[in-house]
């Protein structure tokens, strides 16, 4: 119903790992503890502002529960710079971890976030979580930057039935977010166009 993809692929996990078992894949081998990883099914499920109801409910509610013990050296590393402490609630996960985890992809460097959850390095965790936190101030910088123009443009279109945006140079992984924020606005449709010399991404 409601998963995000990491809960889609939580799921996947637990089915493949019951039918390796009832294959006797792990007579001679450990068998993986998935629950390790539910901190990050909670992490997408609630930055993917999906509704956390029924089996989607339960799986963000262990999953940050697992998250408090802060056992994923990159979400310590990026609790700790954030100034996040104590149990993980959706507060810690939607507004201090998850714009920091996406900002590298916004700016088209989205191995960074991938990098820095699957580490089991501290010291590598320590300067992942420092460069994501550049990441995110660079962000935001650009976010207002295109805001500040989408904005001038909307104000010659007072009248119109859907609001247009464009500019060259803003990037794939902001007009979204500036499109949104338009549309919260004016409550019309909203397109908002970022162009490279070949193409334009629109949101």
């Amino acid at each position: 119903g409601n998963l995000a993809a990491a809960g889609v692929v939580f799921v996947l996990l637990a089915a493949l790992n019951r039918e390796a078992r009832r294959r006797g894949l792990f007579v001679d081998r450990p068998e993986p503890d998935l629950r390790q990883w539910l901190d990050l099914a909670a992490l997408g499920a609630i930055c993917d502002v999906t509704a956390l109801t029924g089996f989607n409910r339960a799986l963000a509610a262990q999953g940050l529960k697992v998250m408090s013990r802060w056992g994923n050296p990159g979400l310590k590393a990026l609790a700790t710079l954030a100034g996040a402490s104590g149990e993980a609630t959706t507060f810690h996960a939607g507004f201090l971890l998850g714009p920091r985890i996406n900002a590298g992809g916004r700016i088209g460097q989205a191995d960074v976030g991938a990098r820095l959850l699957s580490t089991d390095d501290p010291l590598e965790a320590d300067a992942l979580a420092a460069e994501l936190d550049a990441f995110n101030i660079l962000r935001r910088e650009i976010e207002a930057a295109t805001l500040a123009e989408a904005e001038r443009q909307m104000q010659a279109q007072a009248d119109e039935p859907v609001v247009i945006a464009f500019g060259d140079g803003w990037r794939p992984g902001v007009v979204g977010i500036v499109a949104g924020r338009l549309r919260e606005r004016v409550r019309r449709p909203v397109i908002v166009i970022g162009f490279d010399p070949e193409t334009g991404v629109g949101k």
